[in-house]
């Protein structure tokens, strides 16, 4: 009888979990299960979406017949009740029973929505969801004005987007600095500073009491001091935290996310979580309301699940990244525990390259445990590996300084990241690389040619 590999989630995680057991395992059931009513989209680029620079055709990487092609059951619109780990089964919301022989949870994060009045009104919205994008699409011709009521790497997103659609957008940090639980204060100023000057007014110390509304919609947001900022547009939900509630009373371990071993085994026989819903390795060093939003470690997590699922031995998913974005074209990411402050075992090394080029460095015990890179997207890499792998403070500093052998003229300078030009997948590019080399896309599976013009790097499709 063949292995039933059942899938809750089809994020980055789940869906590429599937695509690597199908790849593996010819003869297997391989099903997912979503609450989504679309197929797997590429959720970092909703932005663009609704920007209006890419079509939903173009935002949705797979079609319903894709996955009937590759022998994947999709089921859209289905929402998991509970698991139920003594009788391998997951039950629906409607009553149905499936059983499964190996269990993958990748429900990702949901929105952390504010405990407040009128967060049911018209024209308060999340932007963590392709129906949730397309909703807030529908309203920004009638908007002028918009309040972003919490930091984090959907709001400055969305600020970005509304601030060039020409919508005034107010960002609401409820601390006196913008974003403390994954920015340090140096980093914090410069997203700051990005925001302004295009636009965004950012208002610090100015937690929302409650929403206002005009006959069933919104019409602006109370913040603590009293003041009322008018708003035809609301974003609440900016802050996530994982999707365990399906896991409630199923015995499987939950603190700040699903708990797993490096093999991303659960507590509970053949049940495995992977992606955003899983528990960083050391939370206890990892502030509330900052759970990890990284469409690059759930897909490597994807990868090391289905190994694990089939009973490989496979080497953990190197992934220290906790952000990856990009705000108003300055790139953000934030790696590990980078934020944490100087002090006791804890040791921080700034360098700036240029005025709006910062890395900060975080050692314990001269092993690195983090970083924040703002204003490139240059050395990241090599520092999620690092901080990963707990390199030695002699080791980074040997990596990001400076190799003594400088490439060729036609060979690339410096280690960058470049996107698909087909599926938006981000490849890395290795100083020395030949101009004009292919590089094979594991996402789509296409080939790219690597292009340089002497200041910056991308991949094309090659010319015959």
């Amino acid at each position: 009888m063949s292995t039933h590999f059942l899938i809750i989630g089809n994020g980055a995680a789940g869906y590429r979990a599937a695509k690597s057991l199908r790849k593996a395992d010819g003869d297997a059931q391989v099903s997912i299960v979503t609450e989504e009513r679309h197929p797997f989209y590429l959720r970092r680029q909703l932005g663009d979406f609704l920007a209006g620079t890419i079509s939903l055709q173009e935002l949705i990487f797979q079609s319903r017949n894709a996955y009937r092609r590759e022998r994947i059951d999709l089921f859209l619109m289905t929402e998991v009740a509970r698991v139920e780990p003594v009788s391998h089964e997951v039950v629906f919301a409607t009553g149905q029973r499936v059983r499964y022989d190996r269990l993958l949870v990748a429900t990702g994060t949901r929105a952390a929505m504010p405990d407040i009045p009128g967060v049911a009104l018209e024209g308060v919205a999340t932007f963590d969801t392709l129906s949730a994008a397309q909703e807030v699409k529908g309203l920004l011709d009638s908007a002028r004005r918009a309040v972003i009521t919490a930091e984090g790497v959907i709001g400055v997103n969305l600020a970005a987007v509304l601030a060039k659609r020409g919508i005034q957008v107010t960002q609401l940090a409820a601390n006196d600095r913008f974003w403390p639980q994954m920015l340090d204060e140096t980093t914090s100023g410069l997203v700051e500073t990005v925001l302004e000057e295009n636009g965004v007014v950012v208002r610090r110390g100015a937690p929302v009491r409650s929403i206002i509304g005009s006959d069933g919609r919104a019409a602006g947001v109370e913040i603590a001091s009293g003041e009322m900022l008018p708003a035809e547009l609301v974003f609440c939900g900016c802050r996530r935290q994982p999707a365990v509630d399906l896991l409630e009373g199923s015995g499987i371990g939950v603190g700040q996310g699903v708990k797993v071993d490096s093999a991303l085994r659960t507590s509970a026989p053949d049940i495995f979580a992977a992606g955003d819903v899983t528990e960083p390795l050391e939370p206890e060093e990892i502030e509330p309301g900052s759970s990890a939003f990284c469409w690059q470690r759930a897909w490597a997590q994807g990868g090391l699940a289905a190994d694990s699922m089939l009973g490989r031995a496979a080497e953990p998913a190197l992934e220290a990244m906790r952000v990856r974005t990009s705000i108003f074209g300055a790139d953000l990411a934030v790696i590990g525990r980078g934020h944490l402050p100087e002090g006791g075992d804890i040791e921080v090394v700034e360098l700036r390259a240029a005025a709006s080029v910062f890395r900060r460095l975080v050692f314990k015990n001269d092993l690195l445990v983090g970083a924040i890179v703002f204003g490139t997207g240059e050395s990241v890499h090599e520092l999620n590996r690092m901080a990963a792998e707990r390199a030695t403070r002699e080791t980074v500093e040997t990596t990001l300084g400076l190799l003594s052998e400088a490439p060729g003229e036609t060979a690339i300078p410096r280690t960058y990241a470049a996107h698909c030009p087909i599926c938006a997948a981000e490849l890395v590019i290795h100083r020395g690389t030949p101009l004009g080399s292919l590089v094979h896309c594991e996402a789509c599976g296409t080939n790219l040619a690597v292009a340089w013009d002497g200041r910056r790097g991308w991949l094309e499709m090659p010319r015959r």
